[in-house]
């Protein structure tokens, strides 16, 4: 299936709240959840060890979180778009703390890379849709792939490399001296 130019933006339905102090962005497959391949099945879905309370912390510390995620399964037919909204809606569930959402927007690029569309990661799209949708500007990257590492540099912000593990850890230092200035 072929899908128009431009990201799938999944936000609350009563609107985004705006975070001055900026968005902390995350990849979503490898970073925040175990990388199973393209799927979009909730039965599979499995957090990585600290990727619940990297987020919590972020939250706590009142910026806001957005996922950029590439899923070119949308594109393929491995998994149809309401697999995915549903797949968003029990993510955004589980990283829901005492009923703050964890997750305020989800950009998602639809296409296969054979499309050269604008929001693929590297490319910026991906941030550019979190940015316009009112929720603030992306300060940094959380991710775990060259090109999650690529869109980081070419959007102007900081990149933080979890493939190694230690997502909890690696945002925490972030905080730190992000807060320390």
């Amino acid at each position: 299936m072929k899908f128009p130019a431009g990201p799938i933006l999944d936000t609350d339905p009563q609107g985004v709240v705006h975070c001055a102090q900026g968005v902390v962005v995350f990849d979503r497959d490898g970073t925040l959840i175990e990388d199973a391949g393209q799927h979009n099945d909730v039965a599979r879905l499995v957090f990585r060890e600290g990727a619940v309370e990297a987020v919590a912390l972020v939250k706590g510390l009142g910026f806001g979180v957005a996922i950029a995620s590439n899923q070119a399964g949308l594109e393929t037919e491995k998994f149809s778009l309401a697999q995915l909204m549903q797949f968003n809606a029990q993510l955004k569930d589980l990283l829901t703390v005492n009923g703050v959402p964890g997750v305020d927007v989800i950009a998602v690029c639809p296409h296969h890379e054979s499309s050269q569309c604008a929001c693929r990661k590297p490319q910026t799209g991906l941030f550019e849709a979190i940015e316009n949708s009112g929720l603030g500007s992306p300060i940094v990257f959380v991710g775990d792939t060259e090109s999650d590492r690529q869109a980081a540099i070419a959007s102007n912000i900081p990149y933080l490399d979890v493939a190694g593990g230690g997502i909890f850890e690696v945002v925490q230092n972030w905080s730190r001296s992000h807060e320390a200035g």
